[in-house]
């Protein structure tokens, strides 16, 4: 299994040479999987698009099927979907899993006068999976599962299992004031990789940003350790860190918890 990733950024997009090391895209993972060809991505943010132009150059040494998970339907979390290049082309199928009404969330957001062509448009096959509580999908040895995350509307864990080697996806959370989320410890027990909402600082969180759905560092590092992972990555990038902010914050990390790291748009990391 290998895990890259397309967009690391909350919130909104950032660009300039203040953002160049850790990149400035809103949320998109790729996993690639040892049992298929299939491609599993986990939410839609800007980054997708330049995943979708890899996939067309390399349509042939794929399967063209595509596994979209979303955790949730906020605009940072499917904003790139509208450009996703095999989305437009009929040789492609597209498999989009979500909690909420994926189709509609879709096309309100290519709709008018938000977009000049709507879902309809789009050539591939696309098929649409509602996920319900506890259910867990398979695609070829792969097996996941989700749980919900306090979020405003509500986000999504996923799980990815493949022939003993793990990664749990924990994106837009907040913690709770006085335990870790006890749900998402089990759920990510034991993982090889931790992916986990660190948008905030320590001090930032205390200073007005309670209730706005997202975490800190020093929370994921309880986390962590409390679920025995093997490695946690900081994502969900506040815009308002810069590279020289972000490598600060992942010095205070890996003090904490050895081996941690930001994530950067771009960054592979093979289980």
């Amino acid at each position: 299994m290998e895990v890259t990733f397309w967009g690391t950024r909350g919130s909104i997009p950032v660009s300039g040479p203040r953002y160049a090391e850790f990149g400035g895209n809103t949320p998109c993972l790729q996993i690639s999987l040892e049992s298929t060809t299939d491609t599993v991505i986990l939410d839609s943010g800007s980054g997708i698009r330049e995943l979708g132009i890899r996939l067309v150059q390399t349509r042939a040494a794929h399967s063209r099927v595509i596994h979209l998970f979303l955790t949730h339907a906020h605009w940072d979390h499917i904003q790139g979907f509208p450009f996703f290049p095999p989305a437009f082309m009929p040789d492609f199928r597209l498999h989009i899993y979500c909690t909420k009404d994926a189709r509609a969330v879709l096309d309100r957001q290519m709709s008018t006068p938000f977009f000049p062509v709507g879902l309809d448009v789009m050539g591939s096959t696309k098929l649409f999976h509602h996920l319900l509580p506890q259910e867990v999908t398979t695609i070829a040895e792969a097996t996941l599962r989700h749980i919900p995350l306090p979020h405003p509307q509500e986000s999504t864990a996923f799980r990815v299992d493949e022939r003993g080697k793990s990664v749990v996806f924990a994106t837009d959370t907040e913690h709770a004031p006085d335990h870790i989320n006890e749900t998402l410890r089990d759920l990510a027990e034991g993982a090889d990789v931790l992916i986990y909402d660190a948008q905030y600082t320590s001090e930032e969180y205390s200073a007005g940003k309670q209730g706005w759905g997202h975490s800190t560092f020093a929370e994921a590092v309880k986390l962590a350790r409390a679920a025995h992972v093997g490695k946690l990555v900081l994502y969900s990038h506040d815009p308002a860190h810069d590279d020289e902010m972000l490598r600060k914050i992942e010095a205070a990390a890996q003090e904490a918890f050895p081996g941690t790291v930001a994530a950067r748009d771009g960054m592979k990391l093979k289980l």
